[in-house]
């Protein structure tokens, strides 16, 4: 669950740290699949810290993108164009940090799709930073969140 009074949550895999802002959990909540709606993505934007990331915008879901009730493609340009506006407006600051997307699930889980998607993701994609996220927002308020690096992709706990 994260409903939270303060303003926002936070995991953590020892090594690293992600805020996840409430205004970005609002639009994830917007988005949260319903029985009968295809999955929704996108991807997240946010700044680097030295001690931690913060996750303070992200993209919705677009025409072009493919969805189904299984599967979430993301359109390439559209999401690039976002990227390139957020990184220009904010003076390099906003940075691309990863991907979300929903399931149809109560504590989701990535799939084996999802996790050569961000393996795929994380090859090919010209980065700031060593590592991207993964988020997928599950049924009743439920939030699976990892980091992708060199290592692997690793579940982030949530952290009070």
């Amino acid at each position: 669950m994260w409903e939270r009074k303060t303003k926002f949550i936070e995991f953590s895999d020892g090594l690293r740290r992600i805020r996840v802002n409430n205004k970005v959990l609002r639009i994830f909540r917007e988005y949260e699949q319903k029985d009968g709606e295809p999955e929704s993505g996108g991807i997240l934007l946010g700044i680097v810290y030295d001690n931690h990331d913060s996750i303070v915008k992200i993209t919705k879901p677009n025409k072009l993108d493919t969805r189904g009730f299984n599967f979430f493609n993301r359109a390439k340009k559209p999401a690039q164009l976002q990227i390139n506006k957020s990184w220009n407006s904010s003076r390099g600051c906003l940075i691309y940090l990863g991907e979300w997307h929903t399931h149809n699930e109560i504590n989701p889980k990535p799939s084996i799709i999802d996790r050569k998607m961000i393996e795929k993701t994380f090859k090919e994609t010209k980065m700031e930073i060593n590592y991207l996220y993964l988020i997928i927002i599950g049924k009743e308020n439920t939030i699976w969140v990892g980091r992708k690096d060199t290592n692997g992709l690793v579940e982030l706990e949530r952290k009070e």
